[in-house]
């Protein structure tokens, strides 16, 4: 890994410095007879790898008429298809996520409600689709990545190692490591407001500051030094053993704070780690989301008189084409109205 790559993980919302989102191609027809009947059918292609996602995929414990298959490519590379399929009955209620029944983390998945509405007017029936990919909290992190990877640091991550000063290669390793610092505060943060409205406020600052201090007490120098001279194998894999050490200890003193500041034993606490656990859990999913690529294809009967697709293709149905940043922080929506023909208009 060099210090490039070190950015570029950053730029994609890495969840650590060994971890960055693939990149998940996921296409879905979604064909409507004119009675409310649906059929979906999903097909997933990508690196093997890749359908290890944090988020809920289609499986058979959710209803769905599933097929696998994998294969190596010339290169050694194993990619793998996931292909789903499963009809909905007129009025039948439809997925807004692939979570399993009764999943305790349902909420965390990427969520999509979809309905389909008849209605009649004068001059005939009409069939309206929508689907809104609901918001995925992304700001608050984002917010700290823009802080510490600035144009200055993004520039220095352009270089070659060799090419850096010494001074210039701490600071990028020292912009790394304060994103990763925020980023453990905002989410030890979201834990502590579902786990614990009431906390006292100097409590919240004490167990903060307890982890920001363990980066802040880290010689960035001296680090650099020593990986300085390493080969590039030998380097990535000191790169991610010390981005682990930097997590591991500043939530071993987060805790260790916690406890004493906010007199929490281990109920509360347990309460916490529950929650915490929660909130990385949604945060990677986020995050390995936003490297995916969606396809979505819906076929209404009737003529489609109104849509926000990005096309109507030469069967007439609706297309759209986007990656899962797309719904990072508001809502997508994919919308689609037709008229039914004449014969459909008593069904």
């Amino acid at each position: 890994m060099t210090y490039k790559r070190l950015v570029t993980l950053m730029a994609v919302g890495a969840v650590t410095l060994a971890a960055a989102g693939g990149c998940l191609r996921r296409k879905e027809t979604i064909t409507i007879k004119p009675d409310g009947a649906v059929t979906i059918a999903l097909a997933y292609e990508g690196e093997s790898k890749e359908f290890e996602t944090a988020d809920a995929l289609p499986s058979e414990e959710s209803g769905w008429a599933v097929t696998r298959t994998t294969k190596t490519e010339e290169n050694g590379k194993e990619t793998s298809t996931r292909s789903a399929e499963r009809t909905f009955a007129a009025g039948e209620e439809l997925p807004g996520s692939f979570a399993k029944k009764h999943d305790p983390d349902a909420d965390l998945y990427l969520a999509f409600p979809t309905t389909i509405r008849k209605e009649k007017r004068a001059d005939g029936v009409y069939l309206h689709f929508r689907r809104v990919y609901t918001p995925r909290p992304w700001a608050h992190v984002q917010f700290w990545q823009d802080q510490f990877f600035d144009d200055s640091v993004k520039k220095i991550g352009e270089k070659s190692p060799d090419e850096m000063t010494h001074d210039e290669r701490v600071q990028l390793v020292k912009a790394f490591a304060g994103f990763e610092m925020f980023k453990q505060v905002e989410l030890v943060r979201q834990a502590l407001r579902e786990c614990d409205a009431d906390l006292k406020q100097d409590a919240w600052l004490h167990a903060r500051a307890a982890l920001l201090k363990v980066g802040e007490d880290t010689d960035w120098g001296t680090f650099v030094d020593r990986v300085a001279n390493l080969g590039a194998e030998e380097r990535d894999k000191t790169f991610e053993e010390e981005s682990k050490r930097i997590v591991q200890d500043s939530l071993d003193a987060f805790r260790r704070t916690l406890r004493t500041a906010a007199d929490y034993g281990d109920g509360p606490m347990e309460r916490f780690e529950a929650a915490f656990a929660k909130a990385k859990k949604r945060y990677e999913i986020t995050s390995q989301i936003g490297g995916h690529g969606f396809e979505i294809r819906v076929h209404m009967p009737g003529e489609v008189v109104a849509h926000n697709a990005d096309k109507i293709d030469d069967d007439g149905a609706a297309e759209w084409e986007f990656d899962g940043s797309i719904f990072r922080d508001r809502p997508y929506e994919l919308m689609i109205t037709s008229k039914l023909p004449k014969d459909g208009d008593e069904r």
